[in-house]
């Protein structure tokens, strides 16, 4: 649009003066692609001796980068848009890839304190810690490791087991001591 008011103006001003200018313009109008492919020829030889071709000539170079600066952005933001698509369900994998490792790590952690309770405790009672005499392939007592098997270790057994025993004790001691409860017909 800005391109055909200059023409116009071009040819309103020395159109008539300059046939050569007079040549350029109709070539520059022309509907075919022959004369649209030496516009930017015929420019830079009017230019040379026109001022007004320079500035037409200056202002077409300066759309055309607009135009060529376009494109680019809009190749970019399909560039951009394609390349989140892909790397969208990667960056959803890699996050569910983290958090699977982090519950094997927490869950592996659990396990591991739970093997230590457990092999406290089977310490405590004189049970065999791998399988506390439960399994006949054991390794260790061959299904004869229960609590009592071996003897047990006197510092475990007073931390876990004897305040076990003195609740046990002293609840068997208040049901004796309590008054039987009534109960209705």
């Amino acid at each position: 649009m800005m391109n055909q008011l200059l023409l116009q103006m071009l040819a309103a001003r020395g159109g008539a003066a300059n046939p050569m200018l007079a040549n350029m313009m109709a070539r520059m109008q022309s509907p075919d692609d022959a004369g649209a492919l030496n516009v930017e020829e015929l420019l830079a030889q009017q230019a040379q001796t026109n001022p007004m071709a320079a500035m037409l000539m200056k202002q077409v170079a300066e759309q055309k980068a607009r135009v060529e600066e376009a494109k680019a952005r809009v190749i970019d933001v399909e560039a951009t848009a394609t390349v989140e698509q892909v790397e969208e369900p990667v960056d959803e994998s890699l996050v569910a890839l983290c958090e699977l490792r982090e519950n094997a790590r927490v869950m592996q952690a659990e396990v591991e304190r739970l093997r230590e309770r457990s092999d406290a405790m089977a310490a405590a009672v004189g049970a065999c810690p791998l399988c506390w005499g439960q399994s006949l392939e054991c390794r260790g007592c061959r299904g004869r490791g229960g609590p009592g098997f071996c003897v047990p270790d006197e510092s475990l057994f007073q931390e876990f087991i004897l305040p076990a025993v003195r609740t046990l004790r002293a609840q068997r001691a208040d049901a004796r001591s309590s008054p039987p409860s009534r109960q209705r017909v």
